[in-house]
């Protein structure tokens, strides 16, 4: 018995996720198009898994689904910046869809991880990204150029290399407590040479409680700025 979910409702959901983030250059110059075939690849896949029965459930069929949406919108930006004519983008996105759609079964059928699903995709589809790539080139449809340009793409990679909100936070944090770190640097040092250069100085019995005092309200502030920030 085949699964149910509303294919067509998540293909528009990962459509508009899909616009979110969409680069800018791709943005520019091909949107309407980009988009539109988001929509149509997802909702294929979406389809298919729906009505596949070998997939149990309709949790699973919306995860392999997401996985083919997400992979048309890393190759089709990687397709459209290597220079490879448009005429030949359908055919290979095509391609890519049946690899991740058959991989992604084959997956479930044979209980992997998520994870060592999600690697089994990406090594299978980079070898069909790269044969599709290599036919083109060995019937002169593109130049090695092109063809080297086409290789080197990775939108995929580029999106990994972005921060996290967690780094973001980090980073932030990092700086907001640079400034109360090199005041009581300071502090520490001055209060250090006060009590080496003019340790008889009576005013130093009411000075360094107070600095001890300020000292420790930075090392409190530290560490719960550190621990409560995560």
């Amino acid at each position: 018995m085949s699964v149910t979910f509303d294919y067509k409702g998540f293909a528009k959901n990962l459509t508009k996720q899909a616009e979110d983030i969409l680069p800018e250059d791709i943005a520019l110059k091909h949107k309407k198009d980009f988009l539109e075939k988001i929509y149509n690849f997802t909702y294929v896949a979406g389809e298919a898994f729906s009505k596949d029965d070998t997939i149990e459930s309709p949790d699973t069929a919306m995860m392999l689904t997401q996985i083919i949406s997400e992979w048309t919108f890393h190759k089709y930006v990687d397709l459209l910046r290597s220079g490879i004519p448009e005429i030949y983008h359908e055919a290979i996105l095509q391609k890519l869809a049946f690899v991740t759609f058959e991989m992604t079964k084959e997956s479930v059928l044979s209980n992997l991880s998520e994870d060592r699903m999600l690697k089994l995709v990406e090594v299978q589809l980079n070898k069909a990204y790269e044969r599709a790539c290599k036919h083109l080139l060995e019937n002169g449809q593109i130049s090695q150029v092109i063809f080297d340009k086409a290789m080197s793409l990775s939108n995929v990679d580029s999106m990994r290399n972005i921060p996290l909100p967690q780094d973001i936070n980090s980073v932030k944090r990092n700086k907001s407590t640079l400034k109360f770190t090199v005041a009581a640097l300071i502090l520490a040092i001055f209060t250090a040479l006060l009590n080496v250069f003019y340790s008889d100085n009576a005013n130093l019995i009411i000075f360094n409680p107070i600095a001890i005092i300020l000292l420790s309200i930075y090392v409190g502030f530290y560490f719960g700025a550190n621990k409560y920030s995560k």
